[in-house]
């Protein structure tokens, strides 16, 4: 199915550059509103982090949400993305966003795309709605596949876009296509679709400097390019000042931490349910039951920056096989999670007291059974570990993603620092900052980017 092989197109309508789930979408979008469509990216196979993302997908007014009972609204919806983003999100894409997203939600069922309702539990409204992992963006690709208005090509990584230098509009873009270079002429519009930059030292050095050491994550072509290209035409920048690791990056082999620079390691939230986590010394240091963004901080601060999260035969029972994110069975067989019989077993494989370990889960469990973390004050998942045996998974910060990128506006076109469109420019996806604000909502990521990735798509096709 991948035509890295034969000759690139010299000139395309519309160039879509990077094949994840708002690349496809931008594809697609700008083929159906007549346009031929050149769809590049940049590693072997499509997808990008959008194939290993845990498919989850955050969305308001959908057929599941009705089936189920839940009353939701465009303005809860709109109240929770600024009360997660700190009110620092861009107001005109979170309107787009917002206009837009029910429309993306049915473009994706009509591509025979699935979703079933995650009940979240109360105060939160249930919007999640999961697919599994690299579902959508597998369904997507076939359908990008069989579009005759559309050409695909692995293994082509865009490396510099080219002005007009009298009208200053974006009109090519120079390309990586294996170890050869060519230009591509552009009769409408690009759009960056490439992600961000968890797998670039050098721009999480500039960005993002504490989270160097963290474990890497996310698509493994994730190297920055579209932020870069975009920033040498003087593209604005949005909330590159909150790039967060998320915590649960899990490790293998610990103690060892030697790790591929392709690998790919899994996410482990056992937490968020009812695993508790211990530092180095053994000892708990926060209420687990928060979102993996918002212990990234505190996580770091713990002793190389590592903590053990622990938990039993009834978590693992409820290991989730089909998603990259809380596969408890996958982790084990991978190395990424270890067992015994006992705690103090646990505490052996890992390196901790066994005596300060074992302490420790005892007092957590006599609280829980009591219903009380009198430690620090947890409520949800409050239950005893103790349902042998028993499981640790060493975990980090992990860079799944890096939600801030270059300015757009509502149609998705790049602005420079003065708010003036590059014309003949778009991005959408990961790349593009200002949605998220200074927090992220969880599953807004795949829904925004398919949302963001049609906007751009029909508007790059306008060729306006």
């Amino acid at each position: 199915m991948l035509r890295e092989t034969g000759d690139l197109p010299a000139e395309t309508d519309v160039l879509v550059l990077g094949a994840g789930i708002a690349g496809h979408c931008a594809a697609l979008a700008a083929a159906d509103a007549g346009a031929n469509v050149l769809l590049l990216e940049k590693s072997s196979q499509p997808g990008g982090s959008s194939a290993i993302a845990g498919g989850a997908f955050a969305f308001c007014g959908t057929d599941e949400q009705d089936a189920a009972g839940v009353s939701d609204s465009i303005e809860d919806f709109r109240k929770a993305l600024l009360k997660t983003g700190k009110n620092k999100n861009n107001r005109e894409m979170l309107e787009t966003f917002l206009a837009n997203q029910q429309d993306a939600y049915r473009f994706l069922r009509s591509q025979g795309i699935g979703f079933e309702l995650l009940m979240s539990s109360a105060p939160d409204t249930p919007r999640v709605h999961l697919t599994g992992t690299g579902r959508a963006v597998t369904q997507l690709h076939m359908k990008v596949q069989a579009h005759s208005s559309i050409d695909f090509f692995s293994k082509s990584a865009g490396a510099r876009l080219l002005r007009n230098p009298e009208s200053g509009r974006v009109e090519a873009c120079i390309v990586m296509f294996g170890d050869r270079e060519a230009e591509i002429r552009v009769r409408r519009g690009i759009v960056l679709a490439t992600g961000g930059f968890s797998r670039s030292a050098e721009l999480l050095g500039v960005f993002a400097p504490e989270l160097e050491g963290g474990v890497k994550h996310g698509g493994v072509a994730n190297t920055g390019d579209g932020l870069i290209m975009a920033c040498d035409l003087g593209a604005g920048q949005a909330d590159l000042g909150y790039v967060a690791g998320s915590f649960g990056g899990a490790i293998r082999n610990y103690p060892g931490t030697a790790a591929k620079s392709d690998e790919i390691p899994p996410l482990i939230f056992a937490f968020q349910d009812a695993a508790i986590m211990v530092n180095k010394h053994g000892k708990r240091f926060v209420d687990e039951a928060q979102s993996y963004k918002a212990l990234s901080s505190v996580g770091m601060a713990q002793p190389d920056g590592v903590a053990f999260q622990i938990f039993d035969e009834t978590m693992m029972a409820a290991s989730l096989g089909d998603t990259s994110v809380n596969n408890y069975q996958e982790a084990l067989l991978g190395g990424y999670i270890k067992q015994a019989e006992t705690i103090r077993g646990l505490a052996d494989a890992v390196g901790i007291d066994p005596d300060v370990l074992e302490k420790t889960v005892k007092a957590y469990n006599d609280g829980a059974a009591a219903g009380v973390d009198e430690q620090f004050g947890r409520t949800r998942g409050l239950r005893p570990i103790d349902n042998p045996p028993y499981y640790v998974a060493a975990t980090a910060n992990a860079i799944t993603s890096t939600y801030g990128g270059v300015t757009v506006d509502g149609e998705m076109a790049v602005v420079d620092w003065f708010g003036v469109p590059i014309e003949g420019l778009y991005a959408a996806g990961e790349v593009a900052g200002g949605f998220h604000g200074a927090g992220y909502y969880s599953a807004s990521s795949l829904s925004s980017s398919a949302t963001f990735g049609l906007e751009a798509g029909r508007n790059a096709a306008k060729g306006s």
